[in-house]
């Protein structure tokens, strides 16, 4: 139920925050429902397939779109499967995805999809020890070891919950390849990380990399939505909404990292998810 819903608000959420951004620079800007006629375009277009190419071409949009719904399927935010470590096969899950997405972007031969894969490659090395070690702080501190049991933000654990809310914040900007880690709106090859993997996408398969990457944002902001007090899916939206603001003032506003500078800005992740393992641990 948690990846319909989130199906659902994908296009609506990515929607927004380009018109967010556009009204930031007094412009009119498309409107928030655009990226639905845009998929539907995409994907009533023809696909072109590189030649020579393996499966692996189509496979990698697939896998991206399936291991994200994957993913957001574990998070309780409705009724939906719930059991002990399902946070580690969720990131599992997302790993999958991406993985096939860096090979898919190889299989097609071009240098500039080889370079995307290897910066994404380590922006995930960077990103996901510091993702883990905050969700695994989080779930010794609640109930059955799973997502189902995380706690919520209280006085007794709000130093350790908030490193973690801190911890996924920085997560969901280097996994949805948004600013300050990445530009999604550049067009200059040298300086793209994700979008440097789509150039041989076309049609649907570039339909599926679109809706997965806004998915993944979503399944961020489920994260953080399980760790606030309230209900769940209101909280869920109310998450959403807040982050396309968020994204919006920093793409207006912000500028995009060197790409030498990423290890030390991801850094923090790691540390915020160290410190909230640690404090789980010793329950500072």
């Amino acid at each position: 139920m948690t990846a319909l819903l989130a199906l659902l608000l994908a296009p609506l959420f990515s929607g927004t925050v380009k018109w967010l951004k556009a009204r930031l620079t007094h412009r009119q800007g498309p409107s928030p429902l655009m990226e639905y006629r845009n998929l539907a375009k995409l994907w009533r277009k023809v696909w072109v397939v590189p030649h020579p190419t393996t499966p692996l071409f189509l496979l990698g949009p697939i896998m991206a779109l399936l291991g994200t719904l994957g993913a957001l399927a574990l998070l309780p935010i409705l009724p939906g499967l719930s059991f002990k470590g399902d946070f580690l096969l969720a990131l599992y899950l997302l790993g999958l995805g991406r993985f096939l997405q860096m090979l898919a972007a190889l299989d097609a031969g071009s240098s500039f999809g080889a370079q995307g894969s290897y910066r994404e490659g380590v922006v995930t090395v960077l990103a996901e020890p510091g993702t883990l070690m905050a969700l695994a702080g989080a779930v010794l501190l609640g109930e059955g070891f799973s997502l189902s049991g995380l706690p919520q933000l209280g006085v007794e654990n709000s130093l350790v919950l908030l490193l973690a809310l801190a911890s996924l914040a920085l997560a969901l900007l280097a996994e949805g390849a948004r600013m300050p880690v990445d530009d999604p709106t550049t067009h200059l090859e040298l300086t793209m990380i994700h979008e440097a993997q789509l150039l041989d996408h076309s049609g649907p398969l570039l339909a599926l990399y679109e809706l997965a990457g806004s998915l993944k944002m979503l399944f961020y902001a489920g994260l953080m939505a399980l760790l606030l007090p309230g209900p769940k899916p209101l909280v869920f939206l109310g998450v959403v909404g807040a982050w396309a603001v968020v994204l919006a003032y920093l793409e207006t506003y912000g500028v995009k990292l060197r790409y030498l500078r990423l290890p030390d800005f991801l850094s923090y992740n790691t540390l915020f998810g160290v410190l909230a393992l640690l404090g789980a641990i010793w329950r500072f």
